[in-house]
């Protein structure tokens, strides 16, 4: 590597103001799908079988820098699942949160809403020389969260009530 590409180089990974815009889109897209959770567990809150709080981490992302979200507890009894932001700058999705409870793991993902499989998330396209392929004309993309299943061909799954009280059911279980 010459001066002149090492140069580049460092000049590409100095620090610049961070992207307010990304963590603030990012932040009410969090507040979207825990508002969109409260709806499905409601009968259950106000019923006093479920409780749900709120605490506030601490996520460092690049280009962002540090920033506080929510974390959001859901307490069922004896059991407790945890959502946990990731955050936002992840390759092939806007979002991610993560569910934890005593009986495992699950992914809650903002991605392209027509997305069916992990797979559909990366796209390759391979050149020769020069010529390159046309660009596919692409419509605008349209999130929306969806569960990731943990099967082997990783599919999503639409977030809906029963999706989530399946999620819940799932991972809570020890």
């Amino acid at each position: 590597m010459g001066t002149e590409e090492f140069e580049k180089f460092v000049a590409s990974q100095q620090v610049t103001d961070p992207d307010i815009e990304t963590r603030d889109e990012w932040l009410k897209d969090l507040d979207s799908l825990y508002q969109r959770i409260d709806g499905f567990l409601e009968k259950y809150i106000k019923g006093g079988s479920i409780s749900r709080d709120f605490a506030e981490i601490e996520l460092t992302e690049p280009g962002i820098g540090a920033y506080f979200a929510k974390r959001m507890d859901i307490k069922i009894g004896r059991q407790h699942v945890t959502l946990v932001p990731v955050g936002t700058l992840l390759v092939g999705c806007k979002g991610r949160v993560d569910a934890e409870g005593s009986g495992g793991r699950a992914q809650i993902l903002l991605v392209d809403e027509r997305a069916k499989s992990a797979a559909d998330l990366i796209k390759v396209t391979v050149s020769v020389g020069e010529t390159r392929p046309a660009a596919a004309a692409q419509k605008p993309r349209s999130w929306a969260w969806k569960i990731l299943t943990n099967s082997a061909q990783r599919r999503f799954v639409e977030l809906d009530q029963k999706t989530f009280f399946d999620l819940l059911t799932e991972i809570a279980s020890a």
